[in-house]
């Protein structure tokens, strides 16, 4: 059996380098929200609705995606000790596919934000200003989550592949990366929430 590992370590950094991007751009952003006017309407262009609306998407697909593959990877590794390896195999294949989907939608969520930071940016500094922030902040920690998270599921798909391969099941590695895992996971499944409370309230304050 062949895991293409390098493949999701390619997505892996294409995510980060986006993700570094986007979290200049809201540093610098938030640097000059240093007063409030509320007076001025914000008018929401085309381009910013449409990306607004794929980074809600994007960011509800990243956290189901990753707690599928997290699932999968747990369920392997239970096959894989109770040494069904047929099973530990196909299990892995369906959590490695289920964590590339997850990054390819994580790299288009990156995507997304710099097109509403830079909308953002040139917001009239106020309430809907900071709402708009503060939802862009917790995208770009989740982006940054799932980079951590890619890392520990490729780990945990090595781990419980040796052990199919070589025949000697690595617990200690595996209970302690799952673990860190789960962790990823409920993050992840946080920060999705934060958001999408974050851009509701901005979408209130501009009606």
């Amino acid at each position: 059996m062949v895991f293409k590992l390098e493949q999701l370590k390619t997505k892996r950094g294409i995510v980060a380098g986006i993700a570094i991007g986007a979290v200049l751009l809201v540093i610098g952003g938030i640097t000059l929200s240093a007063s409030f006017d509320d007076t001025q309407k914000i008018v929401v262009s085309d381009d910013f609705k449409v990306a607004r609306y794929n980074a809600g998407i994007k960011s509800r697909q990243v956290a189901e995606l990753s707690e599928v593959a997290r699932e999968k990877i747990r369920e392997a590794n239970q096959a894989e000790q109770s040494k069904d390896n047929a099973r530990a195999e196909s299990l892995l294949n369906e959590a490695q596919l289920a964590n590339n989907e997850a990054a390819r939608n994580a790299a288009e969520l990156s995507r997304h934000l710099q097109v509403l930071v830079g909308f953002i940016n040139g917001m009239p500094v106020g309430k809907s200003q900071r709402y708009a922030y503060a939802a862009m902040t917790a995208e770009i920690s989740l982006v940054s989550e799932y980079i951590v998270y890619t890392k520990n599921v490729t780990e945990l798909i090595e781990s419980v592949a040796a052990g199919i391969e070589v025949g000697k099941h690595d617990k200690k590695t595996i209970d302690s990366v799952l673990q860190k895992a789960n962790d990823n996971v409920k993050r992840i499944n946080d920060l999705n929430l934060e958001f999408q409370t974050k851009i509701g309230k901005f979408d209130v304050s501009t009606q």
